[in-house]
């Protein structure tokens, strides 16, 4: 299949890996030219802008940062929207804004273009080892259709109904995730005060009823002190945002939502934005004097 892959960063890249090498023709494009460099060097073909990555494909995935960014690719100068041919299928493996559902579906069913919002779960490492999780929303018909493309690209594949409920569901699975990275900074600091020596606390976590994906993907990048720098603080603020939207148009209170964005907030004033994902554990670590990191330990 010609795939038009648009938004080569962190997550976006390696997936466009993946589908080279199951076979897909790749036209691409992103706002840095250098962030498909490894992609061109390997024959996908470099567009411009994002209508010459949409026009002559017979899918156009996205990976981009947030709503703002898809919306801009679709609707811009350029736009993929002004080029894409009706009946090719529309890939957001974006985690957007429930808001910009409605201008996406009324421009794309105009337009005959079959659209799919497909964000994606797992991270950087799962992204690369193509092990990703992703929830579709749309079309059944539509998903099966692109079944090589998601294939390719991920080891779990779920629809789960409307564009609405994919978006709803990537968004409410990662607020248990930034849950989890604030309360698994808290649980550390606790047991490291107690006296419990790092391998064992972390024994204690991954082995008890409460254990979790962070549990188990994050304490090791605590314990090196890299906290995760495969995800941004920046990012965990924007996707906390969206969620408190969501809570605000379904009307559901989501306290304990707005307690970890203030934590993070916290973090990303204090490190910036760019900062890695486990900046909320950091935090706490300085705050309290207390030493998480395993090879200081033992030296």
């Amino acid at each position: 299949m010609r795939i038009g892959f648009i938004g080569t960063g962190s997550i976006g890249n390696p997936m466009a890996a993946n589908l080279a090498a199951a076979g897909h023709e790749l036209l691409v494009h992103d706002l840095r030219h250098d962030a498909a460099a490894n992609l061109v060097e390997k024959g996908a073909i470099w567009c411009a802008t994002p209508a010459d990555a949409a026009r002559d494909a017979d899918a156009v995935l996205m990976s981009l940062p947030s709503h703002v960014e898809v919306e801009s690719v679709c609707f811009g100068t350029a736009g993929v929207l002004s080029a894409i041919r009706p009946g090719t299928f529309l890939v957001d493996l974006t985690t957007i804004s429930v808001s910009l559902l409605p201008r996406l579906i009324e421009a794309t069913g105009a337009s005959g273009v079959r659209y799919l919002a497909s964000p994606v779960s797992q991270g950087v490492d799962n992204a690369h080892a193509g092990k990703l999780s992703i929830f579709v929303g749309g079309d059944r018909a539509d998903l099966d259709a692109c079944r090589s493309l998601f294939d390719a690209i991920a080891t779990v594949v779920i629809h789960t109904g409307d564009h609405f409920s994919a978006i709803s569901a990537k968004l409410l699975t990662n607020m248990l995730w930034y849950i989890n990275a604030a309360a698994i900074g808290e649980a550390l600091v606790l047991g490291a005060k107690s006296g419990i020596d790092l391998p064992t606390l972390r024994e204690v976590i991954v082995n008890s009823c409460g254990t979790s994906w962070v549990a188990d993907h994050d304490i090791p990048s605590v314990y090196d002190g890299s906290f995760d720098p495969t995800f941004t603080t920046k990012l965990c603020c924007k996707d906390l945002r969206l969620i408190s939207e969501l809570g605000t148009t379904l009307n559901v209170p989501i306290e304990l939502s707005s307690m970890v964005e203030q934590i993070f907030r916290r973090a990303e004033n204090l490190y910036g934005g760019d900062s890695p994902e486990l900046s909320v554990v950091r935090q706490l670590q300085e705050i309290t004097g207390t030493d998480l990191q395993l090879k200081a330990r033992q030296e």
